[in-house]
């Protein structure tokens, strides 16, 4: 075991079979080591049959009150009027600060999410979301404590600060939702400190940028502790970009993460790549 070990998470399982499909290649044949599971999404049933299949893969889940069809009764007040949710991270706590029993309602989905996935017989690594939602304090409070009721051991922390210098200059926007996170962090800097173990989480402001040349930049910078970073591959043959923006970068961060020069650098760097599962429950 070394001193610097890194998860390298593949979000949107289940989102479609591409995006499965895709995660599970760069599990097989690339350095992905996790991924999270978005359960009310079309292929996530197929999903856990196959990552139930690969005992080397820690599967999370990915909570996701933004997209996608709502689990549960309370989630329909997140919903359009034909039943399927369309939020922005900022949309969804716009919402909330300006109508504060929604929270209830976000975790209400968050919850019967939680529960579809133990019911279909995974026991998860850990908890993210989708657009960053849990790090808002009033949800980020609430998922800690659903992460306790159902033993889930652990919570990303969506807290970037990259090491060294050479990054490429990040999209305004993107950069601008990392500083709302590590501002969000702050103040969730006292709460579920136990279910936190990684130092913070890197790709947030190069969503969808992620390249070999950057994955193969951040083996070298990674620092001692414990780091995640953050992915999202896939094949995409049957996204529809009015439902993400994410389509040919997925293909491309695919062939990244499966680049010989990528695992040769973590190889080199002599990274230990491991998952949530991999490390002591809180307590322990």
């Amino acid at each position: 075991m070394t001193s610097r070990r890194v998860i390298v998470n593949a979000d949107d399982l289940g989102w479609s079979v591409g995006v499965t499909d895709g995660i599970l290649m760069a599990h097989r044949n690339g350095i992905v080591t996790s991924a999270t599971l978005a359960a009310n999404m079309p292929d996530a049933q197929r999903a856990v049959a196959l990552a139930t299949a690969e005992p080397a893969l820690g599967v999370g889940i990915h909570l996701n009150v933004c997209q996608g069809r709502p689990m549960s009764d309370a989630g329909t007040t997140l919903a359009d009027r034909d039943g399927l949710m369309r939020l922005t991270g900022p949309g969804l706590i716009a919402r909330c600060l300006l109508r504060p029993w929604l929270i209830g309602a976000v975790l209400a989905e968050c919850e019967a999410q939680i529960h579809w996935v133990y019911g279909h017989g995974l026991r998860p690594t850990h908890l993210d979301s989708h657009r960053h939602v849990h790090a808002f304090p009033p949800l980020f409070v609430g998922v800690v404590r659903l992460a306790r009721q159902y033993g889930v051991p652990f919570v990303r922390w969506p807290r970037e600060q990259l090491c060294g210098g050479g990054w490429p200059q990040p999209p305004r926007q993107q950069a601008r939702t990392a500083r709302l996170l590590r501002a969000m962090c702050a103040m969730n800097a006292l709460t579920g400190r136990s279910l936190r173990p990684t130092c913070g989480t890197w790709g947030i402001a190069h969503t969808g940028l992620i390249s070999e040349d950057w994955l193969v930049h951040a083996a070298e910078a990674i620092p001692e502790g414990i780091t995640e970073i953050m992915t999202h591959p896939g094949l995409v043959h049957d996204l529809d970009r009015r439902d993400t923006r994410l389509l040919d970068s997925r293909q491309r961060e695919l062939e990244s993460l499966c680049s010989p020069a990528v695992r040769e650098a973590f190889a080199r760097q002599q990274l230990e790549l491991v998952h949530y599962g991999h490390l002591p429950s809180p307590g322990n």
